[in-house]
């Protein structure tokens, strides 16, 4: 952070209390308000702030707080929200705050000799001070913490067509907005349907989100997901025989709400279509990164923790944004004492553990590892309290077990996929505890991992099928362990290959139908080299998307759907979501496996470019890395020679094609021509 003024808060209260008003802001049908049905964490209501600071000169402190309270000078009681007087010399400053409106308790300083920001020391009014939290958005007095600072655009509609009692307005692409309306009679009651599909948006009865409004000239509401939006008088009226002439001077247009994220990456090939796809991810990514990484931008609107493990993966590919992973972790983790799992799913929990880990490799970031650290040893010890004596998870009262939106046994933890989750989480808390110097831990936890492995193989893997199995020697085998076992290294590569011959590559395997497990599938799939069969699933799965008009990738693709039915899911005519953030992956697949960009030492301080063409014949693209970016291009000439390059405007890169392994400097393009 800069040292200059900003509103500080106890690390995770921001989170905290973003995450309570994002999770009651779900609608559905005419029921109203749907909040998270979860445990959700609140901010502490009471926090004490401290900083000790040296006075060059006679000087005024005004401490600017939201809540009631009192700054202690030197010991000596003050009000907030007053020029203070201070002598010049060493001085130590407290500050106590509460709120008693669910508020998020914060303070702002911007004195000569002492501002608030990441230096000071917050505690919950306890004797143990940690590093407080901020961010760069919110620096002037005038800020109010608890309105999370979104960015605002018009979009207009582009086309508008008639319907019996309306108008159905087209904005031409998905998105998310306030609905702003002029032109309209006062006098009039009208019908708002919000919709992904023109049928959605004309269907007053199954739409999943829908209002009444009246009384006014002019409306701006609350922001809210769609690419299309009919007005139409109440069922209760006249009809307009097609004639849209009630609204006839209406014009409707949208602020669209989102976030700031830049980046210059991109992706390109000779296979037509390709880019188009890559784009389409990004912004049903973007759309879907918020506050926090939520799961789709209509129905939900909730941060789930499968879903956003997928989501940091794309974002660092796309835009390598720590702070909104930062955010997500920490909303999603809360605060001690654990009485559930993360979203109540038993993998989920093991997901965000896991990520953490992830994102220290990838950002080195261990002050926030460091700051997350007591939450996440708690909820590691709430999970590990829920095995049965083997060690293998087990399902208690209402957890849910989830993995995929598959035919999977679910009346019990002990399907295979889950355990080997559970083992890679006991990698990854090994790690962290490795990291923050619990020596003794982290070798606790790595024996553990390498037994809990070998009770795994024993009970689960098929000799005779050359997989793992289901469920304990039930001979059921499907797709997702064995994923699994590949895509995290669970077993070896020989074992790996029988996976992929036995499973991966067999048709006779009830195939994966959602993109968020399409995603892990890939990834394993790419690690075993098999690029082109990546590849042509983007060209026909996500591609096939394309074609039926999507303008953001889906909750879920089947081919074989015709018309409104890719529409229902959940058992609602509209409840497939059109734009869903774990559709996002080819952006992951194409920047990691056929860039080839991948990090080989924390924080990207050494990493390599192996770019894999699979069946293109040329491609290019830009990669963002810790501080910087990787531009990457390869083709192959008419004479069958091979051409790549690479750049980066960061040291420690290498560039391998064919076994050979050019070194990159800083700024300069590493060039392999054979």
């Amino acid at each position: 952070m800069e040292n200059k003024a900003k509103w500080i808060w106890y690390p995770g209260d921001f989170e905290m209390y973003h995450s309570i008003q994002l999770h009651s802001r779900r609608e559905q049908l005419d029921q109203g308000g749907y909040p998270a049905f979860w445990n959700l964490k609140t901010p502490y209501p009471s926090v004490t702030f401290k900083k000790r600071f040296t006075a060059e000169k006679d000087t005024i402190v005004k401490a600017v707080s939201n809540d009631i309270g009192y700054m202690m000078v030197d010991w000596y009681l003050k009000p907030l929200n007053t020029d203070i007087p201070v002598k010049a010399g060493d001085h130590e400053l407290i500050i106590r705050v509460t709120n008693t409106n669910g508020r998020l308790p914060a303070i702002y300083i911007d004195s000569p000799y002492v501002v608030t920001d990441d230096t000071w020391l917050a505690s919950e009014n306890n004797a143990y001070f940690v590093s407080v939290d901020a961010s760069p958005e919110f620096f002037s007095p005038e800020d109010d913490v608890c309105v999370f600072p979104f960015r605002y655009d018009r979009i207009d509609v582009v086309s508008r067509k008639a319907l019996d009692e309306g108008i159905l307005f087209d904005f031409g692409k998905e998105l998310f907005g306030k609905l702003c309306i002029t032109g309209v009679s006062a006098d009039d009651e009208i019908y708002v349907c919000y919709g992904e599909s023109p049928e959605e948006a004309s269907d007053k009865t199954d739409a999943i989100i829908r209002e009444t409004i009246s009384g006014k000239t002019e409306y701006e509401l609350k922001a809210r997901a769609y690419r299309y939006v009919s007005l139409t008088k109440l069922p209760s009226e006249a009809k307009l025989s097609g004639s849209d002439k009630t609204f006839e001077n209406a014009s409707v247009w949208t602020m669209y709400e989102y976030v700031p994220l830049e980046s210059n990456a991109f992706f390109d090939c000779d296979v037509n279509g390709v880019s188009d796809i890559w784009n389409t991810c990004k912004y049903t990514l973007h759309l879907n990164s918020r506050e926090f990484f939520l799961d789709g931008i209509k129905r939900d609107r909730w941060v789930w923790s499968g879903d956003a493990y997928q989501s940091y993966m794309i974002n660092d590919y796309l835009w390598f944004n720590d702070e909104i992973t930062k955010r997500t972790i920490r909303g999603l983790l809360g605060k001690p004492p654990y009485t559930q799992n993360v979203n109540t799913i038993n993998d989920y929990t093991l997901y965000l553990i896991i990520a953490v880990q992830e994102y220290y490799e990838r950002h080195g970031d261990k002050k926030f590892v460091e700051s997350v650290f007591p939450s996440l040893k708690s909820l590691f010890e709430f999970f590990m309290g829920r095995r049965d004596a083997d060690g293998f998870m087990e399902k208690i009262g209402d957890d849910w077990i989830f993995i995929d939106w598959a035919e999977i046994n679910k009346s019990t933890a002990k399907i295979c996929a889950e355990q080997i989750l559970l083992w890679r989480m006991l990698k990854a808390m090994s790690f962290i505890f490795s990291l923050m110097g619990d020596s003794e831990s982290a070798e606790k936890y790595t024996a553990e991992a390498e037994e809990f492995r070998g009770k795994i193989l024993k009970l689960y893997w098929d000799d005779e099928k050359k997989a793992f199995s289901e469920l304990p020697g039930d001979g059921s085998i499907k797709r997702h362990a064995n994923i699994f076992a590949v895509m995290y290294d669970f077993v070896d590569s020989d074992t790996q290959k029988m996976i992929l011959d036995s499973v991966l590559e067999n048709d006779d395997i009830p195939q994966i139908t959602t993109p968020y497990f399409k995603f892990f599938e890939l990834n394993a799939l790419c690690k075993m080299g098999k690029i082109e069969y990546a590849q042509d699933l983007i060209d026909s799965y996500w591609g096939g998307m394309m074609k039926l008009g999507a303008t953001s990738i889906w909750e879920q693709f089947d081919p074989t759907k015709k018309g409104t039915e890719h529409l229902e899911m959940y058992g609602m005519k509209y409840g497939c979501s059109l734009c869903h953030a774990w559709g996002a992956g080819p952006i992951y697949l194409l920047g990691r496996y056929v860039l080839g960009v991948e990090n080989t030492d924390v924080a990207y301080k050494s990493f390599k470019v192996e770019p894999n063409p699979g069946k293109y014949k040329s491609f290019k693209g830009i990669v963002p890395v810790n501080g910087g970016e990787v531009y990457v291009e390869y083709s192959v000439n008419g004479d069958g020679t091979v051409h790549a390059a690479a750049k980066a405007d960061v040291d420690g890169g290498v560039l391998v094609v064919n076994g050979k392994e050019i070194p990159m400097i800083k700024g300069e393009l590493a060039e392999y021509n054979a």
